[in-house]
């Protein structure tokens, strides 16, 4: 018995090494690829940001900038702040240069039905709750309360709105009968510029939603095709901003691929870690506040991050790919702006 008891003490101690090791690696090698504060980094993130509070602050756009023919927010599915953010950038954008046309990361039926919504001279929740349902077959991470909120005071916003400006939703992504073998992305630019030409929009802009990689408008190391680049690469100008987030709650509806609290709530998919790491981001944290939304300008005059590849390297410990922006290439040649939330809630189910 003595000896069974003592091989016991010594398998516990030589799981619970391997156990401590390894969490002293992980949090070892977070530190290291995370990298601590930049001077020169935070000395011109500084004079390019902006608190964002209730509205967006034009005060980060140059002339250069309203060039763009196309505007994209690239989110990590589940956090409540980005529908807020998307808001937000659709009004700013449609009162500023008129931009009226919403690209969407959903199919032609599906947009179709959001603006029969959007057009009706009484608002039909019923019939917006059943675009929220159905947007659950391609992202349920974004199926939610606050989903149908953001279509309902985008409905009351198009009220006040003069015909010729009224927003209208572009649904590019894949029909669910679509059965081609190419990427979705590859889909999404077609579906793009076929629209482009069937309803005459050349002289358009147009803003929208996507997922984050979506948005990259440069391959990574991956060598797949996004919607951004794809677009940006026959000649149409585009501006990205993506979102991260700190000490936020991501939504994670139940699904059979993988365990899920039973709130459906995590909070290990921060910028920060543990499971997900964005390099350089201690920089946006040292100038941000808790609970804020700050915008951060990366491309302008003689910053730093022209030359740097830090908040495109991205390390995903667990779900999703690594993002590793290509040798030479630096961050502003993938996005120009960046939105940190800061204690986000998690998007909550549709009531």
């Amino acid at each position: 018995m003595k000896k069974i008891l003592k091989i016991a003490k010594i398998t516990f101690i030589t799981l619970l090494s391997i156990v401590l090791v390894f969490i002293a690696y992980l949090y070892i090698s977070s530190k290291i690829f995370l990298e601590s504060k930049n001077d020169d980094n935070i000395s011109y993130l500084s004079k390019n940001n902006s608190e964002i509070s209730g509205s967006i602050n034009e005060k980060l756009f140059d002339a250069d900038f309203y060039k763009s023919r196309v505007f994209l927010l690239g989110e990590i599915h589940g956090y409540a702040d980005n529908q807020t953010v998307d808001k937000e950038m659709l009004f700013f954008l449609n009162k500023k240069i008129g931009v009226k046309y919403y690209i969407a990361e959903m199919d032609s039926l599906t947009a179709k039905k959001l603006n029969v919504f959007l057009g009706e001279k009484q608002k039909n929740k019923t019939a917006l709750k059943e675009v929220v349902e159905n947007i659950k077959r391609r992202i349920p991470q974004q199926s939610s309360q606050e989903l149908f909120d953001k279509w309902s005071a985008i409905y009351d916003y198009n009220q006040s709105l003069a015909d010729s400006l009224k927003i209208k939703v572009i649904g590019i992504d894949k029909n669910f009968d679509d059965e081609s073998k190419g990427s979705r992305d590859v889909a999404m630019v077609s579906n793009f510029k076929n629209t482009l030409k069937k309803q005459h929009l050349e002289n358009e802009k147009f803003y929208g939603l996507f997922g984050y990689f979506h948005t990259l408008q440069k391959k990574t190391e991956s060598g797949r095709e996004t919607f951004a680049q794809g677009i940006k690469g026959s000649g149409i100008k585009v501006t990205s901003f993506v979102s991260y987030t700190i000490d936020s709650e991501m939504y994670l509806p139940k699904n059979p691929q993988f365990p899920t609290p039973e709130n459906e709530k995590v909070d290990w998919l921060n910028a920060d870690g543990p499971l997900m790491l964005v390099k350089g981001i201690n920089d946006l944290k040292e100038l941000s506040k808790p609970e804020t939304i700050t915008l951060f300008k990366l491309d302008g005059k003689d910053s730093p991050y022209l030359k740097s590849q830090n908040l495109v390297n991205v390390k995903s410990r667990v779900f999703g790919e690594n993002v590793v922006p290509v040798e030479g290439s630096s961050v502003t040649d993938y996005f120009q702006y960046v939105f940190l939330l800061r204690n986000s809630k998690a998007l909550t189910k549709l009531k």
